[in-house]
Order: C-alpha cells, then structure tokens, then sequence
C-alpha cells in the first residue's frame, strides 16, 4: 500500500536526460508549512562567489587601505579571508552532511547546547535584518551622486524597501534567478575593475604614471594612524582597524547556509558553494585590495576627503579616486550604477537570510509558530513580513542628527558575523569530536576540510580576540561613550539570550556520545535526478 499524501501539497516535477535514452520524471511533494526546493545549482554557486558583496568592498575597502596602509589592507584583507574560509569549510562540512539543518542555527541547538542556538539564531536574524537597512541606505545614498536633493530620499528609501521585499516574496525561483543575474554583473564588474587597476599601475592610463609598488615601498603601512606615537604604535593600531572593516566586507558570507533549505540536490551544490568561497575571497577581495593600494596612495586628499565627508557615493569609492587619478572620465558613473545595484542585491540576500533563519526559529520551537507559516509557492511570509519591518530603520538616514544611530546599527553588524563565524567554529568542534566518539568516518562525508579540528580552534580563539579589541578606538584620547556602545553592545546582547534561555528552560550541553549526527535530509533518490538541473 502506497504511504497517504500530505493533507495539502503542492506538487514539483523535474525530468533529466542522462544520456543513455532514459528519461526519468520525478515528483517532489512539498508538505505544508515548508519551503521549496527551487533554487538551482548554477544559482546557488554564483550566489556563493558574489551574492552578499555590497558596499564593503566597493566603498569601505578605501577607509582600510587609509588607515592600514596599502601593505596593511592587504595583509588584514588577507588574514581576515584566510580564517572566514576555514570559517566556512567548517560550515560547508556540516551543511553538506544535512543541508535540512537550516543552517549552523540548527547545528548549534543539536552539537553544543539548545541556549546556544536560541542565543545565535537571533544574533543572525538581528544581524541580517540590520544589514537589510544598511544595503537598503546605501543605496538610497548611491542614487543622491546624480540627485543631490535631500527631499527625494525618503522616496528613494521606500522605493528600494518595497522592490526588495517585492522580490522576496514572488517565490524563492525567481528569487534565485535575480541574484544570479545581479551576482553575475558584479563577478564581471570586479574583474574589468582589477584590470583596469593592472593597466593603470602599468602606465596604461590616459595619465602615463607608471606607478609599479611607488605606494608600497613609500607608505607600505600607516605612520600616522589617529596622530600616534611612537610610529610602531600608530601602524600595529592601523592594521587592527583593517580587520574590523574587513568583517564588514565579509559580513553575510555565512548566509549561505541559508540557501541549503531550498537548493536543489544540496549535498553536491553546497560544496561546490563552499569551495567556490575561497575564489571569492581571494580573486575578489584580496586581489581587488592588492591592486587598488598599489594605485590609490593611502595619502590620497581626494580618498581622504571622500571618506571624512562619508558621502556614501561612488566618490567615496577607491576606484573611483583611482580613475580619476588617471584622468578616466565617464566610468566613475558606471560604477556608481554597479555599486548600486550591488547595495540592492545585497540587500535582497540579508532580507533572504533573515527571513529563513526566523523560519528555522520558529520550526524548532525558538520562535513564534506563525513565523512557520508559508505560502503555497513556499514562501514564509510572515518571517519575510516580519524581518522586513527594520528595514524602516533605513529611514534614520533620512532625518538630520539620526547619523549616529545608523552608524551605530552599522557597527553593531560587524561584531554580530563574528559572533556568528565563532559559533560556526564551536559547532564543528563539538561535530568533529562526536564523529569520532561514535565512530563515524569523515572520509565518507560530501565535503570534508583539511587542517581540522585545528582550523577551526584558531577561527574559535582569533574571532573573539578581533572582537574584544574592536572599539579600541573609542580609549584613544577621551573615552567616547557613544563608539564604545556601538562596538560592545552586541556582547551584551548576546549573553543576555544564551543565559536567559539557559535559565528559562534548564538547558545543558549535548554529551558527545549522545549527540543527534544523523542527517535529517533523506531525499538522495531525487538528488540523484536533478544534480544539474538549470
């Protein structure tokens, strides 16, 4: 007898060819209250590669490059990149064993401690929802190069918001097809932007300056970082700052984990996804840093300017005081425009997260139950209505004196990823040594990392030490309550949850013998027929 169907269910089909004249149909039943697999290999991978980079890389490299130096951007840039992806490989290890976890919210609840997972489930969501307002200014602020009239931004504000969540819920395929097609235009952007660094470094530009390493060798790290003495001093506190804003640049990678609820064939295309990570953050980052120090002069009164100022436009953007150097008319517009659209995809992929991860909330109990409620098409509605409600803050920025609250909201992502990477780390910990408590092999793992545990015991004791110096510069001369706030904040909160949840429901730490490793995903059968399904 044939197991009964779900009370309500909506039915998906997927046909594939395999090449030997067999043709194999396959229907996917989706339950009610679940989401879709609807989001395609080719989808997921480019989303990997490009889909969180917003601002921070297009305008926020410029402030590392002049408070670390072109050698100190590059080497915190780096640094930084290095322990994100063994971050990341940690997660992808786990995510690929059960992409039904909802990403590492889940593996927090059932390798550490439920306290844990309620603790970082909304320090992610509150992270996401945040930064959702951030892209959505941003932008906003990207319009104001060509209209400089302060009227119009609320308008520009609401536009964006309504388009953003617009987006988010006609349902996760269309979704999954826009944010390919917006990371598909920065991947291009970004590399015709390093090419034009190499040839502009090599005299290729309109102004003949063969600059070669002039910037390295002159003022390879900052001297005069804050007016600092002695010089060691302002150029070690210089290369700390870089690494602050560098986790705002790589804020949001982890949400990638989100997308494993709804990819198709999930094991196979969240290592592609993951491994895809590292030529992000080396051939986007690293080298887009690399270049632009040796042809921007950290000294530069135009980068300088443009970042005291914080127009938040592409004026403030390395590249654009890089082509202007070099006499380049017309393509600080284009960029502009790609920065743009950049902020806006950006912003979509936060709204994305956000809402998935109070859906996983709610699932497991951490949260309401109507924020588990989906649509026919599969869409938490609820979670995405929810989420985007702080997307209102986006209109602080338009109020004069309301800067410093968003500057604040700012800040107060940047320390809400690390908690997220730290949390990822100490999950994988605690699943490496259950592995092999209860005798499993890794080898037989979808995705297995090297250099582990001890890659992620680094990523463990690093992201905590970057976190309890980030607001050092609020000691420096006059204690600023205000910056001190902002940078510690996010602790605070933090501790809060994972001890009143620890209090509220007695809970303990999962014995290792004990802890739940089976993967809750059992649909191998029908990945076996949709692996490469565009």
């Amino acid at each position: 007898m044939s197991a009964p169907l779900p009370s309500r269910s909506d039915e998906k089909s997927y046909i594939k060819d395999d090449g030997l004249n067999t043709v194999t149909h396959v229907t996917e039943v989706h339950e009610k209250n679940e989401v879709h697999r609807d989001i395609k290999p080719r989808q997921v991978s480019m989303i990997a590669i490009a889909g969180t980079i917003g601002t921070g890389l297009f305008l926020g490299s410029g402030k590392a490059i002049a408070n670390g130096g072109p050698v100190g951007a590059v080497i915190g840039y780096l640094f930084m990149g290095i322990l994100v992806g063994a971050m990341m490989y940690c997660l992808g290890e786990m995510v690929c064993h059960d992409p039904s976890a909802g990403g590492f919210i889940g593996f927090a609840t059932r390798y550490v401690d439920p306290a844990l997972g309620f603790a970082s489930g909304w320090n992610f969501w509150w992270q996401c929802s945040i930064t959702f307002a951030v892209e959505v200014v941003a932008a906003s602020i990207l319009i104001q190069y060509w209209d400089s009239n302060d009227n119009h931004l609320a308008i520009y504000v609401a536009v964006l918001l309504l388009a953003m969540i617009l987006i988010n819920i006609i349902g996760v395929k269309y979704f999954g097809e826009i944010e390919f097609w917006f990371s598909c235009l920065k991947i291009v952007t970004i590399i015709g932007l390093i090419i034009l660094a190499l040839v502009i470094d090599l005299g290729g530009g309109p102004d003949k300056d063969r600059r070669g390493f002039r910037y390295w060798r002159e003022e390879p790290f900052n001297s005069e970082f804050q007016n600092l003495k002695p010089a060691s001093k302002a150029r070690f506190l210089g290369f700390w700052a870089v690494l602050t804003q560098a986790a705002f640049s790589y804020g949001g990678i982890e949400s990638l984990a989100s997308l494993a609820l709804e990819a198709r064939n999930p094991k196979k295309t969240m290592a592609l996804a993951t491994r895809a990570v590292f030529y992000r953050i080396v051939g986007l980052y690293v080298v887009s840093i690399w270049l632009l120090g040796m042809t921007v002069s950290s000294k530069s009164p135009e980068l300088l300017g443009a970042i005291s100022e914080g127009s938040g436009t592409a004026a403030q953007s390395p590249f654009v005081v890089m082509i202007n150097a070099a006499n380049i008319k017309v393509l600080p517009h284009i960029i502009n425009a790609v920065v743009l659209t950049s902020a806006f995809s950006s912003g979509n992929e936060f709204l994305f997260a956000a809402s998935r991860s109070l859906y996983t909330m709610a699932k497991d109990g951490e949260a309401p139950k109507i924020f588990a409620r989906t649509t026919v098409g599969g869409v938490p509605i609820y979670s995405v209505g929810f989420s985007s409600l702080f997307g209102l803050l986006a209109f602080l920025n338009v109020s004069s004196g309301a800067a410093q609250a968003f500057n604040w909201l700012s800040n107060i992502t940047t320390l809400a990823s690390m908690f997220s990477w730290t949390t990822v780390a100490i999950c994988y910990i605690r699943f490496y040594k259950a592995m092999k408590v209860q005798g499993m092999d890794r080898n037989q793992l979808p995705l297995h990392a090297w250099f582990q545990p001890w890659a992620a015991w680094v990523c463990v004791i690093t992201f905590p030490i970057v976190m309890l110096f980030n607001g050092f510069q609020s000691f420096l001369y006059e204690f600023n309550v205000s910056d001190f706030m902002a940078s510690y904040i996010t602790v605070l909160l933090f501790f809060l949850l994972y001890i009143g949840n620890k209090i509220c429901k007695l809970t303990s730490v999962i014995p290792l013998e004990t802890m739940d490793l089976t993967s809750h995903y059992d649909r191998d059968d029908l990945d076996n027929t949709n692996t490469y399904g565009a």
